[in-house]
Parts: C-alpha cells; structure tokens; sequence
C-alpha cells in the first residue's frame, strides 16, 4: 500500500489510508499506544497467525474476513463507514424536513390569528377627487 513516487515522495494507496485510519480509531477509541493498537490491527488483519487470541479479544468483531486480504478488508470497512454515514445523513434530513413541517403548521396559525389588513388610510374625499380627476 506504499510506494515511491517519481520523486522519491512516499505514496499511500486508498487501502493504506483506510488502514491507518482504522489503526488510529483503535488507538484512540480504546485509549492504547500506537505499538498495542498495531498488534491489534494485526491480529484484526490475521498478520500474527494468533485466531484463538483475536476472537478472545473485546470489540474485535469487525475484524477481516476469511479470505480477505489487507485492501479487500479496507475496502469493506470503508463500505461500512460511508453506509453509517448515508444512515447520519437520512436522520438530519428526516430532522429538518419534520422541522420544517412544524414550522409551516406554525405559519398558518399565525396567518389564521393575524389582523386583517389595514385600510386605506386617505379620507373619503381623497379618494373620490382622486377618481374625479382620472375619470
């Protein structure tokens, strides 16, 4: 997942990025140093062989599985977050379109509780010399 760029910069596929992200989430969801979180991302990815320890082990249930590679894993795991993230966005736009609604449903009462409309505030001669004067 890491490579040498044509000038010599060093290059991180998508599947390496996804993986260091998911290393530092392990780091700092369960509050580890960097050395135990990547000895728990072994174990998640199969690296070290150690099954048995890796299904003992607490909120290890999103581990690689059989048959996955390193990148097959990432990529599954960034399927996972962006479908929780589609999930976020549906509930905040369920969320304001319900507030929206509320919003409307408070207009109308408003309109129905509002004064009627001013009259028209010139006298009543004002009126008639003006349509005497345009007739």
């Amino acid at each position: 997942h890491v490579h040498r760029g044509t000038r010599n910069e060093i290059v991180i596929d998508q599947a390496g990025v996804a993986l260091l992200q998911r290393l530092e989430d392990l780091r700092k969801s369960r509050q580890l140093p960097l050395r135990e979180a990547a000895k728990l991302m072994r174990a998640e990815l199969g690296g070290n062989g150690d099954s048995d320890e890796r299904k003992t082990r607490e909120g290890m249930t999103s581990g690689p599985r059989e048959g996955l590679d390193g990148a097959g894993w990432a990529l599954r795991m960034l399927v996972e977050e962006l479908r929780r993230s589609n999930e976020e966005l549906q509930r905040e736009r369920d969320y304001w379109r319900e507030m929206a609604l509320r919003l409307q449903e408070q207009v109308k009462e408003l309109e129905r509780l509002a004064l009627p409309a001013p009259r028209e505030a010139r006298p009543w001669w004002g009126r008639r010399l003006f349509r005497w004067l345009w007739s």
